[in-house]
């Protein structure tokens, strides 16, 4: 059996140490509900690490989250984790029929099942990209769907920093899909309402986060300049942000929103300036685009460990990933890469046949380019137009 009752006794016992931390370190608030017996599909937003804690105080019982497969490489802390809370692993960025067959079983014992449907905390602040995958796992488990918001955890915890912002955070049930109306609604169906019910706007909240650094790190989520279209000498410092070649310079406020006397920049919002990065990206011609950063750090991912193989640059474009030092060189041609995905802040996870790698750096690094500039290749050879981005 997948269920155990030592899970039962795991919740019940870190529920009101949780709620208490929750609530000290990021204001967060959440009302209780009592679900009827039997399976349930939880779904919620992602824009902070510890949504699933925050959305499993809501709730009795044990929750079985559906998580990335890195938690379970960690050394010592993974089997622990996996004993007493037995989340259910999935490779980040491909399709996991081992993690279907999983909330399958989870199910059929009468489980809760937790996953974030986005499956990468969102940069923008707005939902990120949702595969129709969902729907399918929502048609084939029936059981009732939970759609549940978390609120504040951009303004809180934006991805692109490591800061913590004193403000509100707060989790509700936004509908819950009953059995009778997962048969009866069809697919497209579905995936629109999951849209509408998961997308949370914390600008839209009016309320104020405050904080020591507001847009520092902003470049770990941008890597364009919107004036003049520079690639690589975006900054911040502080409340601001800019761009080393141009001369921008724009403040982010405790509203969660932009503000400069500069006419060139056009955006109120990150989700604004976010939507016409990925619009640049997809319009570029990214056959004569290459990214590059120096000072990373390359780790070989294998089960409960991480083996450090390089400390040194990085470069990639159409043809290739190079990461490279005075003694060592990995060159990897573009059609030899499953995909990269993003964990955390910003550590990318480079996915090939035989190997996982991790590519980690400081708080400025830019992991979202190399998965924007990937995505989009393969968009371009599939002559895929408005194609997803990967995140």
């Amino acid at each position: 059996m997948w269920i155990k009752f030592r899970h039962k006794v795991t919740f019940a016992i870190l529920r009101p140490i949780l709620r208490i931390y929750l609530r000290i370190k990021y204001g967060y608030r959440t009302k209780k509900y009592r679900l009827e017996k039997g399976p349930y599909l939880l779904l919620f937003n992602h824009s902070t690490n510890l949504d699933p804690l925050m959305m499993a105080l809501s709730f009795k019982g044990p929750i079985y989250f559906m998580t990335n497969d890195d938690l379970f490489n960690i050394p010592i802390i993974s089997p622990v984790i996996k004993y007493l809370a037995a989340p259910i692993p999935k490779a980040k960025a491909i399709r996991d029929i081992g993690a279907v067959k999983s909330c399958i079983r989870v199910a059929r014992e009468g489980g809760k099942i937790g996953i974030s449907p986005e499956g990468n905390r969102t940069y923008s602040g707005r939902l990120n990209h949702i595969d129709k995958s969902i729907v399918k796992l929502v048609k084939l488990l029936k059981i009732p769907v939970v759609l549940y918001n978390i609120k504040g955890g951009f303004g809180v915890n934006p991805r692109f920093s490591r800061q913590l912002r004193k403000g509100k955070m707060y989790g509700e049930i936004n509908r819950i899909l009953s059995v009778d109306e997962i048969k009866n609604y069809t697919e497209e169906e579905i995936y629109e309402i999951i849209l509408k019910s998961l997308d949370v706007d914390d600008v839209a909240l009016n309320l104020k986060y405050k904080g020591r650094a507001l847009a520092e790190n902003l470049e770990s989520a941008f890597y364009v300049c919107p004036v003049c279209n520079d690639f690589r000498n975006l900054e911040s410092k502080g409340h601001f942000f800019g761009c080393k070649e141009c001369g921008l310079k724009v403040e982010y406020t405790e509203e969660l929103k932009f503000r400069t006397d500069d006419e060139r920049f056009k955006f109120k919002t990150v989700a604004e300036y976010y939507r016409y990065q990925e619009d640049f990206i997809r319009k570029t011609d990214v056959t004569r685009v290459t990214f590059s950063d120096q000072n990373i750090v390359l780790k070989e991912i294998v089960r409960n460990f991480r083996k450090k193989v390089l400390k040194g640059n990085i470069s990639f474009n159409h043809k290739e990933l190079r990461i490279w030092n005075d003694e060592k060189e990995i060159r990897v041609k573009y059609e030899d890469i499953i995909s990269f995905a993003i964990v955390y802040q910003n550590k990318l996870i480079i996915n090939l046949e035989n190997h996982t790698y991790q590519v980690n750096a400081d708080a400025s690094f830019n992991a979202l380019k190399y998965m924007h500039l990937f995505n989009q290749i393969r968009n371009y050879k599939e002559g895929v137009r408005d194609g997803v981005l990967g995140i």
